[in-house]
């Protein structure tokens, strides 16, 4: 459907275009025809309208026909046979209108005098059937290039969520490496302790079946996700390992990435805490401000500790999936002060979603 006839303040305004245009065939009529401007002008600006309206279709034919040398026949072809249709609805227009302003005072002789300009006002049908073509060739390709737009811009969200895909699709594994590690090392010397490892890390897996289309969730619900990791790492660690929680309670309806957390939690774990005699305390912090949600995940670390190799991926993860998701709105920072290790996002605000079941 033509955009005009779907937005009626475009149509007006298409109009109100034509009402100045109208001076032309106004031009033509008291010149050659010897009427005022005043009765020219009556006798014009309804014709010229109603030309305006009856060639809307030309936006289809120049969304058919699209102009190039290749085609350059073609679209000559096309259009000189419009235009000849154009120009003859254009006369038929005025000669109605002459006629019929002959039945006013005044007007008697109007559809002598057009007669006597009927080549004139042909040529004006031409060049208004041309001024039309050209507006809506010019129509066309910014529909098309706001359609190509569009298509790109609907290429990038996929490719943005093709990626995110594989990021995610490459934490899950990465945990799950670490924790059959786990199992193997409990299984010879602790099969009871194994056995609730494996239970947990099970319910971790089945929680997290719910984050798979990688929507935003609920900040309370990747709280959840990330206490059914931390209850398998408990069973590992014991006393050794203490978490405590500082939660903004406005902040737990935000939404974030689904498993940011599990990545610093599982690096705090498995690069600081595990690796002090006596294990440490965990802290999770979440924070709603004007600027937008922080979260920061604390841990106590060797700094005389060799570094393990091959660390860091977790990390990286969460880096480039922020940097996806929300490019330079969201931030992550690292920091080492003595013996504590921080982690911090900064993500923007936004509408939370719904909660999920």
């Amino acid at each position: 459907m033509h955009p005009f006839l779907l937005q009626r303040r475009w149509l007006l305004a298409y109009l109100a275009v034509w009402v100045p245009l109208a001076a032309i065939p106004t031009a033509v009529l008291a010149h050659g025809g010897g009427a005022d401007l005043a009765r020219a002008a009556a006798l014009t600006l309804g014709p010229t309208l109603l030309f305006a309206l009856l060639t809307l279709p030309t936006w289809y034919l120049c969304r058919a026909v699209r102009p190039g040398w290749s085609t350059l026949p073609r679209v000559l072809g096309a259009h000189g046979l419009a235009a000849l249709g154009a120009g003859a609805s254009w006369l038929v227009l005025l000669q109605v209108a002459a006629r019929l302003a002959s039945l006013l005072p005044g007007y008697a002789d109007a559809p002598v005098r057009l007669d006597a300009r009927l080549p004139g006002m042909a040529g004006v049908g031409v060049l208004f059937y041309a001024l039309v073509a050209a507006f809506h060739y010019l129509l066309a390709s910014l529909e098309a290039a706001r359609d190509a737009d569009a298509r790109a811009a609907k290429l990038a969200m996929k490719a943005r969520e093709a990626e995110l895909a594989s990021l995610r699709a490459r934490v899950q594994p990465h945990f799950l490496f670490n924790s059959l590690n786990t199992i193997h090392a409990l299984v010879p010397r602790d099969p009871a302790l194994a056995r609730q490892v494996c239970l947990g890390l099970a319910d971790f897996l089945r929680a997290s079946l719910r984050t798979l289309d990688g929507r935003d969730i609920p900040l309370v619900d990747e709280l959840a996700l990330a206490r059914s990791y931390l209850a398998v790492e408990q069973v590992r660690l014991g006393a050794r390992l203490v978490v405590r929680e500082v939660i903004d309670p406005d902040a737990e309806a935000c939404p974030v990435p689904p498993l940011v957390l599990q990545p610093l939690i599982e690096y705090a774990i498995g690069h600081g805490i595990a690796g002090l005699e006596h294990g440490g305390t965990l802290t999770v912090e979440a924070h709603r401000g004007p600027a937008g949600l922080t979260l920061r995940v604390t841990n106590p670390f060797d700094p005389q500790a060799p570094a393990r190799p091959g660390t860091g991926h977790g990390l990286r993860s969460v880096r480039e999936r922020l940097a996806i998701a929300h490019g330079d709105d969201a931030s992550f920072e690292v920091r080492r002060d003595g013996g504590l290790f921080e982690a911090t996002l900064r993500l923007p605000l936004a509408e939370p979603p719904g909660r999920s079941a």
